[in-house]
């Protein structure tokens, strides 16, 4: 069995490729609608004869039109919900990999510091907020960025020189 992100990425793949075939699909049926019904606005006013023009062509792009779209709507629609119920998983799988429960009475997710203290995480039905809040709870959470050695803190300067002994000059020895 593949591991679970490789079968989401590739569910997302699948549905971002299928919508864009839709989308395609919709704007060349556009195009050649738009055509069709110049044809039919230059028969009904009288500027060209009818020949071999066919009302079932206008009737018939407009319906793959409309199939073409709804497909596009709703593979946005599913790309949107797979998107929220992806970080809804991810949170659930970051409580529960830093102790987090999800309790009964109380109800929610809780979690109990190393110090023994319960802390309150949020709703059983908002792991993204307990997330949130266990991540600013954990120890050494709100670590700032470290320093790099190249740079000199504002006391260690090097003592610059004054140019007096600077070789090249008069008064050098």
């Amino acid at each position: 069995m593949p591991p679970k992100r490789a079968a989401t990425a590739a569910v997302g793949k699948t549905l971002e490729e299928r919508r864009e075939a839709a989308r395609d699909a919709a704007l060349r049926e556009l195009k050649a609608l738009r055509g069709d019904l110049a044809v039919l606005e230059a028969v009904l006013s009288g500027r060209r004869k009818k020949g071999d023009f066919s009302l079932f062509d206008v009737a018939h792009g407009a319906f793959e039109i409309f199939r073409n779209a709804e497909a596009v709507f709703e593979a946005d629609a599913l790309l949107a919900s797979v998107a929220v119920e992806l970080e809804s998983v991810k949170a659930m799988e970051f409580l529960e990999k830093h102790g987090a429960t999800e309790l009964v009475k109380p109800s929610g997710w809780h979690w109990i510091s190393p110090r023994g203290e319960m802390h309150f995480l949020g709703k059983a039905d908002d792991a993204g907020k307990a997330a949130e809040k266990l991540a600013a709870l954990l120890p050494g959470g709100k670590r700032g960025k470290r320093r790099g050695k190249a740079e000199p803190e504002v006391g260690d300067a090097a003592p610059e020189s004054d140019g007096k002994d600077a070789p090249g000059e008069p008064g050098a020895a």
